[in-house]
């Protein structure tokens, strides 16, 4: 057999449909011809994550989606139409049992999207979630780094009129500053940072012996609003004025909520 007649057969080799002697030949020729083999394996690779893609539909959606069939099926039983008057019937094996499954295809359509809407919106919250979990990683380490460093900024002032124009010219927009020392966050200065593959400001504060790394820049896909705390660092997320705004520190969630309603 030519190589298409072959690869035309290495679908039903792989799901078990053929005859013996067309097995062995198929088998044997996909052994000799590694362009077969390759279609071979790419069949099977796409068989696998097929079966590792199922997911189960949503219940609510699974309800809807009999309700709709119940509600199609009732407004046929209302006007009944033979058949025989609807269509012509189809001669052929072939073509009457895919006359008489008709009637179903509708069910296994709504099925059917029904598993791609449920493997999307899995996929979609998967990534969103990943996406948050990392940038939340990303801000933590930032403010570790920070902790190591002899100086954890750049512009050393309590003074918001020296802080914020530093910035002026080194980032493409304009973080929010304030001196927040008298409800008990002192401002120590700010620096530049690198979080989530962009440059952002950073601003650090003190709490008592606390320092808390606060980091700016202008929000624009970034994951909802959020807190999490990664080894024992409290990570607080929010938007204000189309910023996007991250505060962490080893302080706890209360606190950082409360500078929050101060920014």
């Amino acid at each position: 057999m030519r190589c298409d007649q072959i690869r035309d057969r290495i679908g039903p080799l792989i799901d078990g449909e053929l005859a013996p002697a067309d097995r062995q030949a198929v088998t044997a020729h996909a052994a000799g011809c590694p362009d077969c083999a390759r279609h071979r394996d790419a069949l099977e690779q796409l068989r696998a994550q097929l079966r590792v893609a199922r997911e189960p539909a949503p219940r609510a959606l699974v309800d809807r989606v009999r309700a709709s069939l119940a509600v199609e099926a009732s407004a046929g039983h209302a006007t009944p139409m033979r058949r025989s008057e609807a269509e012509p019937r189809p001669t052929g094996i072939v073509r009457r049992v895919a006359w008489r499954l008709q009637p179903h295809m509708r069910e296994i359509a709504a099925v059917l999207i029904a598993c791609v809407l449920s493997i999307a919106s899995t996929a979609f919250l998967v990534q969103r979630v990943t996406s948050q979990d990392q940038l939340a990683r990303d801000v933590l380490a930032a403010h570790v780094r920070s902790l190591l460093q002899d100086n954890a900024v750049q512009i050393a002032s309590l003074d918001t009129h020296t802080v914020k124009p530093w910035f002026a010219g080194r980032l493409e927009f304009t973080p929010i500053v304030k001196d927040l020392s008298a409800e008990g966050f002192q401002l120590l200065g700010g620096r530049l940072d690198y979080v989530g593959g962009r440059r952002v400001a950073a601003l650090v504060y003190r709490r008592r012996l606390h320092q808390i790394s606060v980091f700016i820049w202008p929000a624009g896909g970034e994951p909802p609003p959020s807190s999490t705390v990664i080894n024992g660092y409290h990570v607080v997320a929010w938007s204000k004025a189309g910023m996007s705004i991250w505060a962490v520190s080893d302080i706890n969630e209360a606190e950082l909520r409360e500078l929050q309603g101060l920014l």
